[in-house]
């Protein structure tokens, strides 16, 4: 049930692996009620009406619903945004599930009420991008950065102030430093809300879709964004990326590189040129915490929609309550975060020659002489320890001294 249409990635990405053909409904109004047939209903409009008085009445009669997170969660649009409810953004949701993008965001989603309804499922919309690689750039081309913003930037003509005044400094600083460690720069521009006529840039965006998003990113060497889904986007296409943000909010999604007063210029732009390896370890681990993107999520979507029509239809054989299980999707990682590929001492130490050592039959030799050295130290220690205990039994030299004394007070006995 959206009002997007059955085109959006949203759902087209997964819905034609369903068993059974699902039927879109795009047309309706508060008074739409699901037939008695319905065997699921699946929405991302969970926050508004109509949407919202549908899947409490479908709740509330039994239909199985399914909320999809459709993006990041951003602190202004939940806590600061004038124009919608408060509460509404999942504080809590009113769904049976929630397929969520990722265990960071089940996470917060869980501490705002919503224990045993989230499912970490990933962005089947996303699929094509798992293990894509960053364009390889020619040593006579430009280092290209992507500055985009968020489908809304803001909620408040203040919000909006703080995200026009960054791009200028973002603008003006570029405009000062046209290399940056030799290599020529480039700015491409991909801004919503008129914010490109407000600040004076060519705008390079043509349309609010995932396909023009990923032909811009197959472009470009690095990425600079205000909160949005983009972030991970950029992140799953192996581009350093950038958070811009002079709101001063915190981040549920975080970076590895955030540029919130124009000082942090100085520092961010030049790293996004050759990213130290400890970031860029941060920012996958950030990825893979906020995405499940380690393989694909379609397969894992059609197995929850197709699992919770099972348990319901088996409910409502008993004539119970449909309940689901606190997790229905299994949890392949045990609840633990894998090591990242990048974690490679090599990379993160390139100072310590010790981690670049990397023969097998060096490493077991040089193991197996600091175990015989290891071994004659002790013998040493263990001789050292045995020396130390037999002086103690010995008298000190006061001890000496003081029986000399005695022994010279005392009378010399008669010779005979």
């Amino acid at each position: 049930m959206d009002q997007k249409g059955t085109n959006d990635p949203l759902y087209s990405s997964w819905s034609s692996l369903l068993t059974s053909p699902p039927v879109f409904i795009e047309d309706y109004d508060s008074g739409w009620i699901p037939t008695t047939t319905c065997g699921l209903l699946v929405t991302a409009q969970h926050y508004k009406e109509p949407e919202v008085s549908i899947v409490r009445r479908a709740f509330e009669n039994r239909v199985p619903t399914l909320i999809v997170a459709d993006g990041i969660l951003e602190y202004r649009n939940t806590w600061m945004h004038p124009d919608m409810v408060p509460g509404s953004i999942f504080q809590p949701v009113v769904g049976h599930k929630i397929a969520c993008l990722g265990r960071s965001q089940a996470r917060i989603l869980e501490s705002w009420g919503n224990v045993g309804k989230c499912e970490i499922v990933g962005a089947p919309r996303l699929d094509r991008l798992v293990g894509k690689q960053p364009r390889q750039r020619k040593e006579d081309e430009a280092f290209r950065f992507l500055v985009t913003t968020a489908r809304m930037p803001g909620f408040t003509p203040q919000q909006m102030a703080l995200v026009r005044r960054s791009l200028q400094d973002l603008k003006f600083w570029t405009s000062q430093h046209l290399h940056i460690k030799g290599l020529r720069i480039e700015l491409v521009w991909r801004l919503t809300q008129e914010l490109d006529t407000q600040i004076g840039v060519p705008n390079q965006l043509t349309q609010l879709s995932g396909q023009e998003l990923a032909e811009i990113l197959n472009t470009v060497d690095a990425v600079i964004t205000t909160p949005s889904t983009t972030m991970l986007e950029a992140m799953l296409n192996g581009l350093p990326v950038a958070l811009l943000d002079y709101n001063n909010c915190p981040h549920y999604v975080p970076a590895a590189w955030t540029v919130s007063a124009p000082r942090h210029l100085d520092q961010v732009l030049p790293e996004l040129i050759d990213p130290p390896p400890a970031k860029m370890l941060y920012q996958d681990t950030v990825l893979h915490d906020a995405l499940e993107c380690r393989s694909p999520a379609a397969p894992r979507m059609v197995r929850l929609i197709e699992e919770m029509i099972r348990i319901t239809h088996d409910c409502l054989e008993r004539n119970e309550p449909v309940v689901f299980p606190p997790r229905i999707l299994t949890e392949h990682q045990q609840g633990y975060h894998m090591p990242e590929e990048r974690f490679d001492m090599r990379a993160l130490y390139p100072d310590h020659p010790v981690f670049a050592d990397m023969d097998r039959a060096t490493l077991q030799v040089q193991i197996e002489q600091l175990k015989n050295e290891q071994k004659r130290l002790r013998g040493i220690l263990k001789a050292d320890n045995f020396v130390k205990e037999l002086l103690k039994s010995f008298p000190g030299p006061r001890k000496l001294l003081r029986l000399w004394r005695e022994s010279r007070r005392k009378p010399v006995p008669e010779q005979r």
